[in-house]
C-alpha cells in the first residue's frame, strides 16, 4: 500500500458513515468516467529488399530488421530449424530464404491478430 492509499484510509476512518458513503459514491462516479486505454495499433513492417547473393544468415538479419516488431525469441525454433536444414541438410540457400520470408510473414500475421489457416 502506498502513502496516498494510507492517507485516504486515515481520512476515511475519521469520517462518519454517511460521509464515507458520499466519498465512495464520488470515487465510483469518477472511476466510471474513465476511458479505457486504446488498443495499440500494430506496427507495419519495413520490408527491406534482399541483396544480391544474400546468405541465409544475412536474410535472417534483414528479416529481423524488416519485422522489428516481432519477438525473435518466439521465432527461434522455426528460424533455427530452417537454418539447420541449410547448414546440416544441405538445402539451397534460396529455398531456405523463401521459407524464412514466409515464416516471418506468418508470424507477422499472427502478431496482427489475423486468424490462422486451418
Amino acid at each position: 500500500m502506498n502513502s496516498r492509499e494510507r492517507h485516504i484510509l486515515r481520512v476515511m476512518r475519521r469520517l462518519g458513515s454517511a460521509e464515507q458513503e458520499q466519498v465512495l459514491t464520488f470515487a465510483e462516479f469518477l472511476n466510471s468516467r474513465r476511458q479505457p486505454a486504446p488498443e495499440p495499433m500494430p506496427q507495419e513492417p519495413n520490408i527491406l529488399p534482399a541483396k544480391e547473393g544474400e546468405t541465409v544468415v544475412g536474410a535472417i538479419k534483414r528479416l529481423r530488421e524488416s519485422y522489428a516488431m516481432l519477438d525473435a525469441k518466439e521465432m527461434l525454433n522455426d528460424t533455427s530449424g530452417l537454418m539447420s536444414r541449410h547448414v546440416m541438410g544441405g538445402e539451397a540457400a534460396g529455398t531456405v530464404i523463401v521459407e524464412l520470408e514466409m515464416m516471418f510473414e506468418r508470424h507477422y500475421q499472427r502478431y496482427r491478430g489475423a486468424p490462422e489457416d486451418a
